[in-house]
C-alpha cells in the first residue's frame, strides 16, 4: 500500500477505520508515512474523528515530530484547545525536539483558551531554543498576547522585532480592533503604509470592522475606495465585500449598501452577503424591503442558515407578518437547519408579537435550551397580550429552573401587571427587583409603575411615586397620568400635567402632541394651534401613523389618507360601508381626537381615513367572511379607532387583532381584551 492510495481512500471515518484495520492486519502501522496520512485525516478533516485519532496515536510504536505537531494542531483548534498541552509534555518526555511549527500550534491553543501564563512560558522557551526571531513564531506570539488582552506586551514585542510581514501587521491591527483601540489600529495602518508593506484583504477587513463599531462612515467609504484602487475587491473577494456592506448598513447608509450589494454578482453573493443586507434593512426600519430581500434570496437559490433567519423572524415580528413567520418556521423543518437558542428565541418572539401567543408558548415548551432572553421573550409576549397571571406563573417557573432574571425580565413582568391591573403584585416585583436581585431600576421600570397606578385610577399614588423617584420623569409617565385624568374627567389636572411635561423636555414631539390633544379635546383651538406653531418653529414633526396587514405572505402598508395602494377604490368603498354599518350599530365618532378646528363632518371624514381603518378595510375585502384579521400599527391606536374596531368586529363577525405601540388589542364580538384602557 502506498500513501497516495491511502490519501484517496480515507474520505470518511468508516473508510479510515477500514484502512486502520488493514494496516494492523498487515503489520504496516509502523510505517510513518501511512500512519501520518491516516492520523492527518482523522484529526484535521471536518469529516474526521479526533477521539479516534487520539486512540490511533496511542497505538503507534513510533511517533515522530510530524505526528506530534499534527495532534497538537488538531487539539489547538478543537472545542477544547487546552487539550493540546498534554502533547507538549509528551514530546518533552519522549525526547522529541520541537520545531518552528510546534510553537505556533501551541500558542494558538493558548490564545483560544485565553491562558496567558502558558503563553508566556512558551515565549520564554522560544527565546531559549532560538525560535523567537522566526517570523511564523513571532506572529503567533503577537496573536496570543493580543487575544489574551496583553496589548502593551504585544506592542513592545512588535517594536523590538527585526522584521515584519503583512501577517505581523494584520495581527497587531486586528488585535487593536478586538480590544477597542481603534485609533491605534489606524495609526498602525499608517505605519504599515509608510513601511511599504502592501495591505491585503485581512488588513482592510479589520479596519472596516473598526469603522462599523465607530459608525465612521467617511473612513469606511475611504477604505472602500482604497480596496477598489488596490484590487482587493476583485472577483472572489466576497469576505471583504461583505464586511464593507455590513459597515454601510451599521452606519445606516443603505443607499451605498444597496449599490455594493447589486454590484456584487448574483453568483458571488453568499448567505453572509444576504444576511448583512437583510439585517441592515431591518435595522434601518425598512422591514418590507428586508422581507423582499429574503424572498429574492430564495429565488436565487441561496440556502438560508440559522444566522440569516434570526433577522428575518425579527422583521416578521415587527410587521406582524404571521404567515411569513410560519413559512420561516417551515423552512427550519424542511432544510433541517441547525437550531440554537438564539434562533428558537427569535421564533418565540415572532409568534408572540404576531399575535399567536399559543404558538409562541408551544415553541417555548419544545426548546431544549433556554436562556434569560428566551424567558424574557415569553414573559414579554404574555404581557402585551394581557395575560398577567400567566406571566407571573412563568416567572415563578423561571426562578425554579434557576435562571437569573435581568432588568428586561422585570420590564416584562411590570408590563404584565399594568396590563392586567395587578397593582399589588407589580409593586412587590418592583421591590424584589431591587432588594433580591440588586437590579437598579431604569426609566422603563419607573414608567411601568406609574402606568400601573394610572390604569388603576390611582392618580395621587402615581404623582407621589413620580415626586419620590431618583430619576427625572419622562413623557411616557405624564401621558399615563393624562390618560388617567381624562378617564376620571379631571381636565384641569390633565392640562397642568401636559404643560409640565412640555417644560421638562421642550424638544420632543410627543410632549407637544400630548398638549395639543388636550386643547383640541377641550375645544380650545387657538391654544392647540399655538402648540402646533411652536412645533413647526422648532422643526419638530409628528411621527406619521403607519399600519401593516399581511395577506398571502405579502405585507401591505397604509398611512392616513393613503391612496397609493392598487386597490384604493375598493378599500375606500369598504371604508364607507364600514362607517355606515358601525353608525347604524350606535358608534358615535370621537371627533375630539381631531386636532383641527374644522366642521364636524370633515372631522369624521379625517378619522375614517386613519391607517388602521384602511388596513382593516383591505382585510375585509381580501379575506373570506368570518376569518380573522391581524394588523400592526407603529403608534397608539386612537380612541375613535378603538371604539370603531370594536363595533366592526361585531357587525362583520370578525376577530380583529391589532398590535399598537402599547399592547395587543383582541377585538371580538364588540369587546376588546384591553378593557378600554391602553
Amino acid at each position: 500500500m502506498n500513501p497516495s492510495w491511502l490519501k484517496h481512500h480515507c474520505t470518511s471515518v468508516p473508510k479510515c477505520k477500514q484502512a486502520h484495520a488493514y494496516l494492523l492486519r498487515n503489520s504496516l502501522l509502523h510505517d510513518p508515512q501511512l500512519s501520518s496520512k491516516l492520523i492527518s485525516f482523522l484529526s484535521l478533516s471536518p469529516l474526521g474523528d479526533l477521539a479516534y485519532a487520539d486512540h490511533l496515536f496511542d497505538q503507534l510504536p513510533h511517533r515522530d515530530l510530524f505526528l506530534h505537531n499534527t495532534m497538537l494542531r488538531a487539539h489547538a483548534r478543537s472545542p477544547d484547545p487546552s487539550s493540546a498541552f498534554p502533547f507538549l509534555s509528551l514530546m518533552s518526555r519522549s525526547g522529541v525536539a520541537p520545531d518552528h511549527h510546534t510553537f505556533p500550534f501551541a500558542l494558538t491553543a493558548c490564545a483560544r483558551a485565553v491562558l496567558p501564563s502558558h503563553g508566556m512560558a512558551l515565549h520564554a522557551t522560544t527565546v531559549k531554543l532560538g525560535f523567537s526571531s522566526d517570523l511564523f513564531v513571532l506572529n503567533s506570539l503577537l496573536q496570543m498576547y493580543t487575544a489574551c488582552g496583553y496589548f502593551d506586551t504585544a506592542r513592545e514585542l512588535f517594536n523590538n522585532s527585526p522584521c515584519w510581514d503583512v501577517v505581523t501587521w494584520n495581527v497587531m491591527i486586528k488585535g487593536c480592533v478586538g480590544v477597542g483601540l481603534f485609533r491605534e489600529a489606524f495609526c498602525l495602518f499608517n505605519e504599515m503604509v509608510e513601511s511599504e508593506t502592501a495591505a491585503d484583504e485581512v488588513t482592510v477587513m479589520s479596519l472596516v470592522s473598526a469603522c462599523s463599531k465607530l459608525g465612521d462612515l467617511d473612513r469606511g467609504k475611504w477604505l472602500h475606495c482604497y480596496s477598489k484602487e488596490h484590487g482587493l475587491l476583485a472577483r472572489g473577494k466576497v469576505n471583504l465585500s461583505n464586511a464593507i456592506l455590513d459597515m454601510y448598513c451599521k452606519c445606516r447608509d443603505l443607499d451605498s449598501a444597496k449599490e455594493l450589494f447589486f454590484d456584487t454578482g448574483a453568483e458571488e453573493r453568499d448567505v453572509f452577503t444576504w444576511t448583512a443586507m437583510i439585517s441592515g434593512s431591518a435595522d434601518c426600519g425598512e422591514f418590507r424591503e428586508a422581507l423582499e430581500l429574503f424572498r429574492r434570496m430564495q429565488r436565487e437559490g441561496v440556502r438560508p442558515d440559522q444566522v440569516v433567519l434570526v433577522p428575518v423572524l425579527s422583521v416578521c415580528a415587527q410587521l406582524g407578518a404571521l404567515d411569513q413567520g410560519k413559512y420561516v418556521h417551515l423552512l427550519l423543518e424542511r432544510f433541517k437547519i441547525k437550531r440554537d437558542v438564539v434562533l428558537e428565541t427569535a421564533l418565540v418572539d415572532m409568534y408572540a408579537k404576531c399575535g399567536d401567543v399559543e404558538l409562541a408558548m408551544q415553541a417555548f415548551e419544545t426548546m431544549r435550551e433556554r436562556n434569560v432572553f428566551t424567558w424574557n421573550a415569553m414573559i414579554g409576549g404574555l404581557a402585551i397580550h394581557g395575560h398577567g397571571q400567566h406571566a407571573l406563573e412563568l416567572f415563578a417557573r423561571m426562578k425554579h429552573e434557576r435562571t437569573v432574571p435581568d432588568d428586561v425580565t422585570f420590564i416584562g413582568l411590570l408590563s404584565a401587571c399594568r396590563h392586567s391591573g395587578l397593582v399589588d403584585e407589580g409593586l412587590k416585583l418592583f421591590k424584589e427587583m431591587k432588594q433580591v436581585y440588586a437590579i437598579e431600576p431604569r426609566m422603563e421600570h419607573y414608567g411601568c409603575v406609574v402606568d400601573l397606578f394610572c390604569r388603576a385610577k390611582l392618580v395621587k399614588d402615581a404623582l407621589e411615586f413620580i415626586e419620590n423617584m431618583p430619576v427625572r420623569s419622562n413623557v411616557v409617565m405624564w401621558a399615563s397620568l393624562i390618560g388617567a385624568c381624562r378617564v376620571l374627567g379631571d381636565s384641569e389636572l390633565a392640562e397642568s400635567i401636559g404643560r409640565r411635561a412640555v417644560e421638562l423636555e421642550p424638544d420632543t414631539c410627543d410632549r407637544y402632541v400630548m398638549l395639543s390633544n388636550l386643547y383640541a379635546g377641550a375645544g380650545r383651538w387657538d391654544d392647540a394651534l399655538e402648540v402646533r406653531g411652536q412645533m413647526g418653529s422648532q422643526g419638530i414633526g409628528k411621527t406619521p401613523g403607519i399600519s401593516w396587514i399581511e395577506l398571502n405572505g405579502a405585507v401591505h402598508q397604509f398611512v392616513a389618507g393613503d391612496r397609493s395602494h392598487n386597490e384604493t377604490d375598493e378599500i375606500y368603498m369598504m371604508v364607507e360601508e364600514m362607517c355606515l354599518r358601525v353608525k347604524s350599530a350606535g358608534h358615535i365618532t370621537g371627533t375630539k381626537e381631531v386636532l383641527f378646528n374644522i366642521e364636524e363632518e370633515e372631522k369624521e371624514r379625517s378619522l375614517f381615513l386613519h391607517s388602521e381603518k384602511l388596513a382593516v378595510a383591505f382585510g375585509l375585502i381580501s379575506t373570506a367572511p368570518g376569518s380573522p384579521i391581524r394588523i400592526t400599527k407603529n403608534l397608539r391606536v386612537c380612541t375613535d379607532c378603538h371604539s370603531f374596531l370594536k363595533i366592526v368586529s361585531k357587525v362583520y363577525g370578525r376577530e380583529i387583532t391589532a398590535r399598537d405601540r402599547s399592547r395587543f388589542h383582541h377585538f371580538r364580538e364588540g369587546v376588546c381584551s384591553c378593557t378600554d384602557f391602553w
